[in-house]
């Protein structure tokens, strides 16, 4: 890989990494009532951008969209051992658009959110190990 590609892979890396961050801060705060929905999206988001780093790894293009499905699908040209996590990382979707505006706005109960949470550490971990970053 060149040095160019690396830091682009590091790049969306950095950004999944400040989604994840944010999504347990959030989630971590002493507020009785944390904005779940924000918890989501940034699950949601932090997740894509770690299937595309293992995209961008393998010098493969990826679809410009939020869906999770179509992206894992993406990746399991590379490697079959994604179709293992599809399913959970098309749970996170709707996060992407849906839940940011009001129209057909359903607040996540905290059950969701911590869910959405544990849903991208697993994609964090699951990427991570197949590209060899810890």
């Amino acid at each position: 890989m060149n040095d160019r590609r690396r830091e682009y892979v590091r790049a969306w890396l950095c950004k999944a990494g400040s989604d994840m961050k944010n999504a347990e801060m959030i989630m971590s705060a002493a507020d009785a009532s944390p904005p779940l929905d924000t918890v989501c999206f940034h699950c949601q988001q932090a997740s894509e951008k770690y299937l595309k780093a293992y995209l961008v790894y393998h010098n493969r293009t990826f679809p410009y969209s939020h869906n999770l499905a179509d992206i894992v699908d993406g990746c399991m040209q590379v490697d079959r051992d994604f179709a293992s996590i599809q399913r959970r990382a098309e749970t996170l979707t709707p996060y992407a658009v849906e839940i940011r505006y009001p129209d057909d706005f359903c607040m996540p109960t905290r059950q969701e959110a911590e869910e959405a949470l544990t849903i991208a550490a697993e994609i964090k971990g699951f990427v991570l190990a197949r590209i060899g970053v810890d």
